[in-house]
């Protein structure tokens, strides 16, 4: 894909008006002598992003993101000419990711984009829609700020597309701040979501995602621990379609004392598909009272299903409470016989057992409940 991206003629590959400039040349620079992520660089040693983009034309995609409640009271939404006006804002994301190849190409070609500012209490969830339509290469950038002393919900809904989409998104949680996201991936085209949140002090998010790719889908999210006593909860429940990959990737970064950070994957895999799963804890040396734990469990339904799972600890210091544990394997077949000695057969008895491990992130009042395949309902 790189031989397409030439430096002389920046201006006239995908912008017609050109904006930002500079900032876009520079990290285009940057994404030259990085490249895109393939099995060589250790955090997509799961995923060759660049062998799956080769045969996609560069070219600009279709997108649309499509908000709901958006006149809200206390909701101000912003386009991409935030970021003109903000040009600090749109490098934001690259003080955090110094070398990923997919923040640069964000950068460097982005020019659809949602600002979307919280500034009063939610009573009613905030829907952004994210519609992917014809092939080539879409490049959006979502930017949530939650102003302090603030509550509120937001669904994130991702439905269909071709060819590449490589998503950009920032969640910014100011002091005394608490956001429950809920994220659904149906997406068709091959998909890339990178996921910042910045948590200041006395802060909560909490994400429940729904994953269910019908091509090969990376979702890799960074949580930045910038305050004291906040926390963050990120649970997944993977099932991709048929021969094809859903990629995982959580790091928690944990920069400030009193903190915690959860995350933990539920995965139901048949044939060819794959998941892998990857959870970094980053404790530094000068804070205190952390806790983390990583919990990853994959059911494989059939025998060329795959799970990867690959949990790792980063601490400089004693004063934590870390915990991590991996199950795969397939349905126990005691706890199968059981149920069919209840009067069952043995699909009702495994449907059973699937909705058990499902109901664990996605209660029935979920709303992602509703976008699940109904034999897990």
């Amino acid at each position: 894909m790189l031989n397409n991206l030439v430096l002389e003629n920046f201006d006239q590959s995908f912008l017609k008006s050109p904006s930002l400039i500079d900032e876009r040349k520079k990290a285009f620079s940057n994404l030259k002598k990085i490249g895109m992520p393939n099995k060589k660089v250790e955090n997509w040693k799961y995923t060759d992003l660049d062998n799956l983009t080769k045969s996609i034309e560069f070219k600009p995609g279709i997108i649309n993101l499509e908000l709901s409640n958006q006149e809200s009271k206390g909701i101000n939404v912003r386009e991409f000419d935030y970021f003109i006006k903000n040009k600090a804002q749109y490098l934001n994301p690259i003080k955090i990711l110094e070398n990923e190849g997919v923040v640069y190409l964000n950068i460097s070609y982005s020019n659809e984009a949602k600002v979307i500012e919280i500034k009063e209490i939610q009573s009613q969830p905030l829907i952004i829609n994210i519609i992917s339509e014809g092939p080539g290469f879409s490049l959006p950038r979502l930017k949530i700020d939650v102003f302090p002393e603030i509550e509120a919900e937001i669904h994130l809904i991702y439905l269909g597309g071709e060819g590449f989409i490589n998503q950009l998104t920032e969640v910014n949680l100011q002091k005394n701040s608490k956001i429950k996201l809920f994220r659904v991936n149906k997406s068709s085209a091959v998909h890339s979501e990178t996921f910042l949140t910045y948590l200041d002090s006395n802060t909560n998010i909490s994400l429940v995602n729904l994953s269910m790719p019908e091509n090969n889908s990376r979702f890799q999210v960074y949580n930045s621990f910038q305050g004291r006593n906040s926390f963050s909860n990120f649970k997944s429940v993977s099932i991709p379609k048929d021969n094809c990959h859903d990629d995982f990737l959580v790091h928690n970064l944990h920069k400030s004392s009193n903190c915690e950070s959860n995350v933990g994957i539920r995965s139901i895999l048949n044939k060819g598909a794959v998941c892998s799963f990857q959870a970094l804890v980053d404790v530094e040396l000068n804070t205190s009272s952390s806790k983390a734990e990583q919990d990853c469990k994959a059911i494989l339904l059939h025998e060329n299903a795959t799970m990867n799972a690959k949990p790792e600890m980063k601490i400089f210091n004693d004063d934590v409470v870390c915990k991590h544990g991996t199950t795969i394997g397939t349905l126990d077949k005691e706890q199968i016989f059981y149920l069919q000695s209840r009067g069952l057969d043995k699909i009702s008895a495994e449907k059973i057992l699937l909705q058990g491990i499902i109901k664990n992130y996605i209660s029935d009042e979920s709303p992602l409940n509703s976008f699940l395949p109904k034999v897990y309902q």
